[in-house]
């Protein structure tokens, strides 16, 4: 009598669980950024490549990027170029151009994605797969523009890939109006490190052209 009730029992779970409901886009990106919300430091290496369709060309520079709560990040390409978030302002520096630009920073900390894609608020999921990227286990999610957002918005459709173990970022991919792409792919995730204070504090060079945006006291 007792093995039949427990098979009787385990029938009935059966039968009422059902299958499991399939993870949402919406749920990857919202799963990521909870991940990176609460690390007080993160970061990483991105390689950023670019295809330009109308020449058929490839181009492609590395760099480093890193966050630190509660409003700093810094974003350092090897060229030179350099975007630094001490607190107070953002400083944008363009080392050809031998050019500064800052302005006030009065917004929370945002994620990897949101300082390299500035415009991705713009965009809503529309699908979720599972996949691998180099080896790794991962959720590619696109995103399309959404229905109120502006007409002129460059990027016609986002492609992430975010990790389904870690919920890290691995990579972004925008396909702009003319068919070029932009392509970010993060490696060498690092949270709660030490970050000194260095890092987050600019000093322009010498002899620089500096363009103040911000309010005067």
């Amino acid at each position: 009598m007792k093995f039949g009730w427990t098979w009787t029992v385990l029938i009935l779970v059966a039968a009422c669980s059902g299958p499991a409901r399939a993870i949402t886009g919406a749920e990857v990106i919202e799963r990521m950024e909870e991940r990176f919300a609460k690390a007080k430091t993160y970061s990483a290496t991105f390689e950023k490549q670019f295809f330009w369709s109308v020449l058929d060309r490839n181009m492609s520079r590395e760099g480093r990027i890193f966050t630190r709560r509660p409003r700093q990040f810094r974003v350092e390409v090897e060229d030179g170029d350099l975007v630094i978030a001490d607190g107070e302002a953002i400083w944008v520096y363009n080392k050809a151009n031998q050019q500064v630009i800052v302005a006030p920073y009065e917004d929370e900390l945002r994620t990897p994605w949101e300082i390299l894609v500035e415009y991705a608020d713009g965009y809503t999921p529309v699908s979720v797969a599972e996949t691998e990227l180099d080896g790794t286990d991962a959720y590619v999610v696109i995103l399309q523009p959404r229905p109120d957002a502006p007409p002129n918005l460059q990027v016609q459709r986002l492609r992430v890939w975010v990790g389904r173990k870690d919920w890290d970022l691995l990579q972004v991919e925008q396909l702009e109006a003319n068919d070029d792409i932009r392509t970010y792919v993060l490696r060498e995730h690092r949270r709660n490190k030490k970050l000194g204070d260095e890092l987050f504090v600019f000093s322009p060079p010498e002899g620089v052209e500096i363009i103040d945006r911000r309010r005067p006291d």
